[in-house]
C-alpha cells in the first residue's frame, strides 16, 4: 500500500512539473517579426494578390530564406533575376541582395534572415 501512495505522489509530482515548466516550442501565425533572436530573425507576410515587397535589402544579415506557405510570388533580385516561387517552394539568397516581390495569387511567405 505505501509502495502504491508513494508511486501517486511521485507521479502527481512529475505531472505538476511537466504542467508549469517552460514551453519546449514556439508557434506563431501573426504577421510581421514572428520571432526573433541573436543570430536570426524570422517574419511572417500574408499578402492579397498584387500586393508588393518593395525593393530592399538586409546587408545585416548573411542569408536570407523565402518559404512560400500559400499562393505564390514574382521576386526579383538585385532587379535582373527574376524567379516564380510557388507554393511549397524555398529560394535562398544573401543578405547585400536587393529583393522584391509581387504576390501573383493571394499567399503567405516565412522569411527566415540569418547573421
Amino acid at each position: 500500500m505505501k509502495v502504491a501512495k508513494i508511486s501517486v505522489v511521485l507521479l502527481s509530482a512529475l505531472f505538476s512539473i511537466a504542467v508549469f515548466a517552460a514551453p519546449l516550442g514556439e508557434v506563431s501565425s501573426e504577421n510581421g517579426k514572428i520571432f526573433n533572436g541573436e543570430n536570426y530573425m524570422v517574419v511572417k507576410k500574408d499578402m492579397r494578390k498584387g500586393e508588393q515587397i518593395k525593393p530592399h535589402n538586409h546587408p545585416g544579415f548573411k542569408t536570407l530564406i523565402f518559404a512560400v506557405g500559400k499562393g505564390s510570388f514574382d521576386v526579383t533580385l538585385n532587379q535582373t533575376e527574376k524567379h516564380i516561387v510557388q507554393a511549397g517552394s524555398v529560394l535562398r539568397f544573401g543578405g547585400d541582395v536587393v529583393i522584391g516581390a509581387v504576390a501573383t495569387k493571394d499567399a503567405d511567405v516565412a522569411i527566415t534572415l540569418i547573421k
